[in-house]
């Protein structure tokens, strides 16, 4: 079944107003990418999740974790992952072919440059630019990530996604352990301290814009003060010798 097809329709509520529709943002993008990692690595229900399932999760991480105000149906973020999925398995095949050609003395910006200029060398648009390097930076560490879902001759959405339950359940019987399922744990518990760090990060930028924000305020009070004294100070020059009736009694009060 088309996955257009097989999704719900679900849009987020808040109570906050928000922006629906246009193209995702770079944080969006980490977030969608975030979302997939997180759900797309459940031991547990890996394989045994069907497509409406799987994305009805993924469309569940986004909203909770979502701080940047907008609306995203579960189809608009299965679409944006194929998306993403396509440009970033292209650049990994491209950067692939860099790094075998063994340049020496090659810097990785200097290989992450020249693979840009594949891609753009390669891409039928004139001009074309990788707009997806920062889903590339975390999914190229992540073994199994890239190229997890594409789409055949029908259009159909095909989900490949690690460990299922019974596999899963099997593992745990073995007396001698699973070299495995360690290694999945690890790598479990290091995405989880990544995801806490960027967090940390997150509060971070947000203390400081706060900061800057106070920083603004102090130094808008106090040129209101300096143009208060500067007034009263024009006030207080003022000569009223030459004045008349209310105009001098009025100026007399105000330097009063």
């Amino acid at each position: 079944m088309p996955i257009q097809d097989s999704l719900p329709e679900v849009e987020i509520v808040t109570s906050k107003t928000t922006k629906r529709g246009g193209n995702f943002s770079i944080n969006e993008d980490n977030l969608l990418v975030s979302a997939w990692l997180n759900i797309s690595m459940d031991a547990v229900h890996g394989t045994d999740q069907k497509q409406e399932t799987f994305w009805q999760k993924v469309w569940q991480y986004f909203c909770e974790n979502d701080i940047y105000g907008t609306t995203r149906s579960t189809s608009s973020l299965s679409s944006q992952w194929g998306t993403i999925n396509r440009e970033t398995s292209k650049f990994a095949g491209l950067m692939a072919k860099v790094e075998a050609q063994n340049q020496s003395g090659a810097t990785n910006q200097m290989k992450l440059d020249e693979a840009k200029a594949l891609y753009k060398a390669s891409s039928a648009q004139k001009n074309a630019v990788f707009l997806f390097e920062h889903c590339w930076v975390v999914l190229k560490n992540r073994p199994n990530s890239i190229d997890q879902v594409g789409s055949n001759d029908d259009d159909t959405m095909v989900l490949e996604r690690p460990i299922g339950r019974k596999a899963e359940k099997a593992k745990r019987k073995r007396k001698d352990g699973d070299n495995e399922f360690r290694e999945y744990l690890a790598k479990k518990l290091h995405y989880i301290q990544e995801s806490h760090e960027q967090d940390i990060e997150a509060l971070r930028i947000k203390a400081e814009r706060v900061r800057v924000d106070a920083q603004r305020a102090d130094m808008e009070k106090e040129m209101l003060r300096l143009e208060t004294i500067k007034e009263e100070e024009r006030i207080m020059a003022k000569e009223t010798s030459g004045m008349f009736g209310k105009e001098r009694l009025y100026f007399e009060n105000l330097k009063d």
